[in-house]
């Protein structure tokens, strides 16, 4: 593999491409059908404040112990012993595996909907094969070397935010005040609008951080490849810049 050092700026590339996935675009339905617009700000503050300490251990942890280079695996056995180093490496490879699963159905669902009806929501076999054509064509390229797997993640993370800037510059000119504030702790009964009781304020916060929490899964992307970096505070860097970026587009 090529020995090509990475940058924080790439580093911090390699978080957001991690953290924001298909997910994001829906943000706004999964949270207003259970929570009004004071308790999901709420939810991002309390997200927000939790997220943030992760974030920071994982700086603090790459700028204290730089010898260890192989990230969350390095990190559960330096502290609690070779067992517990390979059930964390194995339970995020584990994770990583059902993930690419669901990648791929996702990818093959999205063809169906301009291939109709050739990959059925992504569940028949011409779906099997081509997710796996995707998913071993991006393990070769990944294998290829850093430079051509850095390559292919920035043209990710470029797709990926291009719609979200021009959804939040959209918001800009079309943003309401008035229609943001329209029953804004959930209480009131709107038939109008389709809006009832969404019930007390904990509950609607509650259901909320279950979307908010599960969105910054990746936060780790940079610790995990940091035998990659042209050093460990770079890590550190990037996890911070990475995390905080993630966190205005979402909220």
């Amino acid at each position: 593999m090529e020995d090509k050092k990475l940058g924080v700026i790439t580093l911090a590339g390699l978080v957001v491409s991690a953290m924001i996935g298909g997910g994001v675009y829906n943000l706004p339905e999964n949270m207003a059908s259970a929570a009004s617009a004071g308790a999901i700000i709420i939810a991002w503050v309390v997200t927000g404040i939790g997220m943030w300490f992760i974030a920071k251990t994982f700086s603090i942890l790459s700028n204290i112990r730089p010898e260890v280079t192989s990230g969350i695996y390095g990190y559960g056995e330096l502290g609690f012993g070779k067992f517990m180093g390979f059930q964390v490496a194995w339970g995020y490879w584990i994770c990583n595996v059902f993930a690419n699963v669901g990648y791929a159905i996702l990818l093959m669902d999205s063809f169906n909907y301009f291939f109709y009806p050739h990959f059925k929501g992504g569940n028949n076999l011409l779906s099997i094969i081509c997710g796996s054509i995707v998913i071993w064509g991006m393990y070769f390229a990944v294998m290829a070397g850093v430079k051509q797997a850095t390559f292919i993640n920035n043209i990710g993370v470029v797709g990926k935010l291009i719609p979200l800037f021009i959804f939040i510059l959209v918001l800009l000119f079309k943003f309401d005040f008035e229609v943001f504030t329209t029953n804004f702790w959930g209480k009131d009964v709107i038939p109008s609008l389709l809006d009832k009781d969404l019930g007390g304020i904990f509950p609607q916060v509650k259901s909320t951080m279950l979307i908010t929490l599960w969105v910054f899964i990746g936060i780790e992307g940079a610790v995990v490849i940091s035998s990659r970096a042209r050093s460990q505070k770079e890590v550190g860097k990037a996890t911070v810049i990475g995390f905080l970026s993630c966190l205005i587009m979402y909220a």
